[in-house]
């Protein structure tokens, strides 16, 4: 190969690479936030039935999704999408107050297939978590589970929350 046909190929690679940077998008602030934040306000249980959902707002702002739904409600849990507490967010408020032995049924929802970890709060220290083949159940106690376990993880379809105490 001549120095000339060495050097026109050399030079249309490189034009090459240089288009291909120019088409790569950029880098801005206003890219897609890692997390997404969600509250949920739910009513009181009634007796066979889940605890029917008042309110669902989501937001790139945890604050922002806080203050639309929850300022007459009490924090009952906190769904996490992955393991120790990371990813998206939805906080769950029930509009009847902390847990009692009656608690609240919670219908996971749009998070149905994205629940990894979770806090409860307000004596909400028992948990029953059913899988999303609506049989198979998981029990859980205390305020904060860093990894639902193999079986749950990403398979809940719904919670029930108690004052276990």
């Amino acid at each position: 190969m001549s120095v000339p046909t060495r050097t026109a190929a050399t030079l249309s690679v490189a034009a090459s690479l240089i288009g291909l940077v120019a088409l790569a998008p950029q880098a801005s602030a206003s890219a897609t936030p890692d997390r997404t934040y969600c509250s949920v306000v739910v009513e009181r249980v009634k007796p066979g039935e889940v605890s029917q959902v008042k309110s669902r707002t989501c937001s790139d702002s945890r604050t922002t999704a806080a203050a639309t739904n929850s300022s007459a409600a009490t924090l009952l849990m906190t769904w996490y999408q992955h393991a120790d507490y990371g990813g998206s967010v939805t906080d769950v408020y029930g509009d009847y107050g902390p847990c009692d032995a009656a608690g609240y049924v919670l219908d996971t929802g749009l998070s149905r297939y994205m629940i990894s970890s979770f806090r409860t709060y307000n004596s909400c220290d028992g948990q029953q978590a059913v899988l999303n083949d609506g049989q198979s159940a998981v029990y859980y106690y205390g305020y904060g589970t860093r990894y639902v376990g193999d079986r749950a993880n990403d398979d809940i379809g719904w919670f029930k929350v108690w004052d276990a105490l």
